[in-house]
């Protein structure tokens, strides 16, 4: 009866706080108030003292950071150009970077990049990178957690409300039922006033993703990437600021082409590649269009440009369908590229003469070519390359600064001497089942012509010389007689010589002395070792 009353009394006066000094309980253990009875009044204030110092001290220390900080943005930015860059062009050289990170990494460059960064939207979806992520999941849970992450990341950026400059999907394991969420995802980012849209879809058994037709009504699209997709027949098109379209391995309607290519006043670029449906390609009215592109279109039979201020076309053909290429009315072209062309001499020279303003010929396995004439002032850089038919070409271009040759004769002839900054030379079988080197049928004509060219190249600055052949050629006893003009800073590079080339290299170096002479011969080659 007298411990319980003794408890009770006990539990009463702490509940008070009469006698809260006699003990302090923690973890059930008595601790001797007295010890530490003037602990509170002390200890308590100069804790305080001692937060408050630290408080105020790191508290001034994070001011004189950020005033650093901002002195140091004052200054780079008050030295910085790049930092006064218009914000358009900003942007773009943000989407030329790779991935996200490294546009995020140019906010450190100053205030107004930071500023701008966050501002910039690159949506960049690469179904395998982000699937590998997934370790060893089957395929189904793996698109399942792309499908997600995309979902995601989109809503996310839609609920910071930020614009989506470009949207880019890349697709390695495409199937139809990823279709339907494709086409949403696309269908956001118009709604968002998309700029850009890159597909890549790699095909698989012939399965090409059909492009949702609201692509064909985005009025804010400026750039239309698409590769392994289809175009569906489409006679609605209103793409009013498109200014880029390259289409790739894409399966096209030759009359939704033509609705394209009507429907867009602004295009800038235009490129078909490895593109199915197209036979016959025709381009009038754009008076914005800078470059055309058309490569291995397999159907494609014939190429109509009509674009006054046009400055490249690049066209590769394929052997088995001959392409006919009328260029006569782009009178302002500057560089024009034609490989595999079915191109006779009279339809070339028709054209050549229509480009007055030529900078650039590069004609490449041109095999209906036989005799041609190349006269232009303007010409600078001539490319002559595995045309195995071609029997003289004539040039007259006073201002070329560099050319290119590359076959087993030498069809071409200089009227003038010249000054290039860039000569190359190569001379092996351009022929698949040609397992020699032949000079022609005349071999000292040909060495004559070569000294004669070297004659008129003599005031070149960089000369390249390259010889190929699979066997040793067999060099005539006059080859003593073949003297080159001496220059100083010539630049030779002999490919695979053979053993006759003993007595060329013994002539180069006593009439030349190069200052940079390369020789590339294969592990069995007897040419001796230097």
């Amino acid at each position: 009866m007298l411990k319980s009353l003794l408890q009770k009394s006990s539990r009463k006066k702490l509940s008070t706080g009469e006698e809260k000094k006699d003990t302090i309980t923690v973890d059930e253990r008595a601790i001797p108030m007295d010890l530490v009875s003037q602990a509170p009044s002390v200890c308590g204030k100069r804790t305080r003292r001692s937060f408050n110092s630290i408080d105020k001290t790191v508290g001034q220390r994070r001011k004189r950071s950020a005033e650093d900080l901002n002195k140091l943005d004052r200054r780079v930015e008050s030295r910085d150009l790049i930092s006064q860059l218009p914000e358009h062009i900003i942007h773009h050289i943000l989407s030329l970077l790779r991935d996200a990170k490294d546009a995020a990494r140019t906010s450190c460059l100053s205030r107004r990049w930071r500023q701008i960064w966050t501002s910039f939207s690159i949506l960049k979806y690469d179904q395998d990178k982000i699937q590998e992520q997934e370790g060893c999941l089957d395929m189904s849970n793996k698109q399942m957690m792309f499908k997600d992450f995309v979902d995601n990341s989109l809503k996310s950026h839609l609920e910071q409300k930020l614009s989506i400059q470009k949207l880019v999907l890349h697709i390695t394991a495409y199937d139809f039922t990823l279709a339907r969420h494709m086409n949403r995802w696309i269908n956001v980012a118009i709604k968002n006033n998309m700029k850009e849209l890159d597909v890549n879809v790699v095909v698989k058994e012939r399965k090409h993703y059909s492009l949702p037709r609201t692509v064909f009504a985005a009025k804010s699209i400026t750039g239309l990437r698409l590769h392994g997709c289809k175009l569906r027949s489409c006679s609605d098109i209103k793409l009013p600021q498109l200014q880029k379209l390259y289409l790739r391995k894409v399966r096209v309607d030759q009359q939704t082409i033509e609705n394209l290519i009507s429907s867009c006043p602004l295009i800038e670029d235009l490129r078909f590649i490895y593109c199915t449906g197209l036979k016959d390609l025709k381009v009038s009215s754009l008076l914005k269009l800078d470059r055309v592109e058309v490569h291995h279109c397999h159907v494609l039979t014939d190429i109509i440009v009509k674009a006054p201020n046009l400055q490249t076309f690049w066209y590769r053909g394929e052997k088995s369908m001959p392409c006919k290429v009328d260029l006569v009315a782009c009178v302002s072209l500057k560089r024009l590229t034609l490989e595999d062309a079915n191109m006779t001499d009279g339809m070339f020279q028709d054209q050549f003469a229509s480009l007055p303003l030529l900078e650039k010929l590069d004609l490449s396995k041109c095999n209906n070519l036989k005799n041609i004439t190349i006269s232009s002032i303007r010409l600078k850089r001539l490319v002559l390359r595995e045309c195995k038919n071609l029997m003289e070409a004539d040039i007259d271009a006073p201002n070329l600064f560099s050319f290119v040759f590359k076959g087993d004769k030498m069809p071409f002839s200089f009227s003038n001497p010249l000054s290039l900054n860039e000569a190359q030379f190569s001379f092996g079988p351009v022929h698949t089942d040609s397992r020699e080197f032949r000079l022609g049928d005349e071999d000292a004509l040909w060495f004559a012509r070569l000294r004669e060219l070297l004659e008129k190249l003599k005031h070149s600055n960089d000369l390249k010389l390259v010889v190929r052949s699979n066997k040793n050629v067999i060099i005539h006893e006059n080859l003593e007689e073949i003297l080159l003009p001496p220059q100083s800073d010539l630049k030779l590079e002999i490919i695979k010589p053979s053993t006759g080339f003993e007595k060329l290299l013994d002539n180069l170096l006593r009439t030349s002395h190069p200052e940079i002479l390369s020789i590339v011969s294969s592990s069995n080659s007897e040419f001796p070792k230097v």
